[in-house]
């Protein structure tokens, strides 16, 4: 053999060692479908750990699913049809007062990161009275902020101030504009949007302190114990998409530009001012953060009886913590 049929041999074996490689490594990875009830900034970790390539890093292909419902994402997750969801809101929490089988493994936003935007001529709460408040759904992290809103400020969700559902944030803020509505919850990077063009941003629930599970991951009980060691690589690859979130910005506003179809550069700024800083390293759920959720639901009195710790397992997290992963992330 001459040696250039030795070179095109030699080309051909190198070609199916590759090929093969490639094949064995894509086969090797496991499908998962997951899904995500908003397309907002604080959701957006999931996307960056999906196009920095951390779930293939840890065996995972992930095939992303919005579904725009909280209510509907987990009725998805108790059905098995999406083994883990990325959910604001206390739907999770109301479905397990019932009793599903639900377990909140992850919280990596532990507030309410929308915004009440209302009308130019509406200079503070008390003059919504008598007005029209727009949210996505009831029962939404928009629901439970509005309504939080006003009783704090004496009045009564819908006898003084109208709540109108409209589906999801930019239905709202499109009512908003189209002047159907005189205020509305929005979520960034919606809020910025708003801001820019001259509505007024009346509360940022953001900067009131409060402890609540607005973006949670969602399993089944039977889900974690059965597949506990593939919830451990999606966290540890989520926990690496929030350390990509907190230290690559260009990175990541692309990634919430590319998701939210947005290019405004000073929308994107605005955003990942709001949630980088506030995104937690390891997404530990809080008792606190929970209870404001049960309290929330007071009209059902199993929420009253209640004990956080029963709708949260951070035992992954914790376990990580121990072993060091995320300080190595961070060095």
């Amino acid at each position: 053999m001459n040696s250039k049929s030795i070179a095109a041999v030699s080309l051909l074996v190198l070609f199916f060692l590759v090929s093969h490689s490639v094949s064995a490594s894509a086969q090797s990875l496991t499908r998962l479908h997951v899904g995500y009830s908003s397309p907002s900034g604080n959701q957006a970790v999931l996307w960056v750990a999906k196009e920095a390539g951390s779930f293939k890093r840890h065996g995972l292909d992930l095939d992303l699913i919005f579904i725009g419902s909280g209510t509907t994402m987990t009725q998805t997750v108790i059905a098995g049809e999406i083994k883990i969801a990325q959910v604001g809101g206390v739907a999770p929490i109301s479905a397990r007062l019932r009793g599903a089988d639900l377990k909140m493994v992850a919280v990596s936003f532990n507030t309410l990161a929308i915004s009440l935007i209302v009308q130019r001529d509406i200079r503070s709460i008390a003059d919504l009275k008598g007005k029209r408040v727009g949210v996505s759904r009831f029962g939404s992290n928009t629901d439970f902020g509005v309504r939080y809103i006003l009783k704090k400020h004496g009045l009564l969700p819908d006898r003084d101030v109208a709540i109108l559902q409209h589906g999801d944030v930019p239905s709202t803020f499109a009512a908003l504009q189209a002047g159907g509505i005189q205020g509305g919850m929005l979520s960034y990077p919606t809020t910025a949007t708003a801001i820019k063009i001259g509505f007024k941003e009346l509360v940022d629930m953001s900067e009131v302190g409060l402890e609540y599970p607005s973006t949670n991951i969602v399993v089944t009980e039977r889900y974690l114990k059965g597949q506990s060691d593939l919830v451990r690589r999606f966290l540890m690859a989520f926990i690496e998409g929030i350390h990509r979130y907190k230290t690559d910005e260009a990175f990541t506003k692309k990634v919430i530009g590319d998701y939210s179809r947005i290019r405004d550069a000073q929308v994107l700024d605005e955003t990942y001012r709001l949630f980088a800083a506030k995104i937690q390293k390891i997404p530990f759920p809080t008792s606190g953060g929970v209870r404001l959720a049960l309290e929330s639901l007071g009209d059902d009195p199993r929420a009253r009886q209640a004990r956080p710790e029963e709708f949260f397992d951070d035992s992954i997290l914790r376990r990580l913590d121990r072993e060091g992963f995320v300080d190595r992330l961070y060095r």
